[in-house]
């Protein structure tokens, strides 16, 4: 029994040493994504609507092919419909919670917007940032905002990285349970004022957005146009409702 124990010891060591060195293989060879312009824009005709993006890539729209195909562009756009829009981007690529709180949330304060849009939760999660500090930046975050603006607030909770083939197996399912474990803690935070979107869930089970791989850019981790299409969806999902 302890030779058979001591096989399958070396056997799981084995296959962990060599799913971190086909991690850091695909991370070394992940293709130059396209540069996504976040220069502020005006948009529409009407009455003045003020909207502020925030969060970490996935609201930079890192992945995308233009700053047309990414989900904060397009929510502009929605508004835009009936609002001369005034758009700003501060999204910063790798930003956790903890970065949000700190640095953006002082510039949307101070911008005065009635609509905000932050995408975050994603780098928290795959640099292992507790779920108990997760949750209390949202709870921060949202407070802050709330008593420093007269905005609707909109935030992602945790995504899920089904399909995001460049993590290891044994990792993406690590963080697939952890998200599914606070992720019913964030929606609960949404009140008159705040909604949750539930980007790890909405959308992704119907077609086309079924079909994970193809939602994923050429570094097999971001959203590529398709992918934020979803989002959008998502986001205009609880902006309509």
């Amino acid at each position: 029994m302890k030779k058979i124990a001591i096989i399958i010891v070396a056997i799981l060591v084995l296959y962990l040493v060599y799913e971190l060195a086909a991690f850091a293989y695909r991370c070394y060879h992940v293709p130059a994504l396209t540069s996504i312009d976040q220069s502020n824009r005006t948009l529409g005709n009407g009455p003045a609507l003020r909207y502020i993006a925030a969060g970490d890539s996935t609201g930079v729209g890192y992945g995308a092919s233009s700053v047309e195909a990414t989900y904060t562009y397009k929510i502009a756009q929605f508004l835009a419909e009936d609002h001369a829009v005034e758009y700003r981007n501060i999204s910063v690529s790798g930003y956790e919670t903890g970065d949000v709180l700190e640095e953006q949330v002082p510039q949307i304060i101070a911008w005065r917007p009635d609509v905000v849009t932050i995408s975050m939760g994603a780098n928290d999660a795959t640099h292992l940032v507790s779920s108990e500090k997760i949750l209390e930046n949202y709870k921060t975050i949202i407070s802050e905002l709330e008593k420093g603006t007269a905005a609707k607030i909109y935030l992602t909770d945790i995504p899920n990285f089904s399909g995001a083939t460049i993590l290891p197996w044994l990792y993406d399912e690590f963080l697939e349970y952890r998200s599914r474990q606070i992720n019913p803690s964030l929606l609960a935070l949404a009140d008159p004022r705040v909604k949750i979107v539930d980007i790890y869930n909405f959308g992704w089970s119907a077609p086309p957005y079924n079909d994970r791989a193809a939602t994923y850019a050429a570094d097999h981790f971001h959203p590529n146009d398709l992918g934020y299409q979803n989002w959008a969806d998502a986001f205009l999902n609880a902006m309509e409702n």
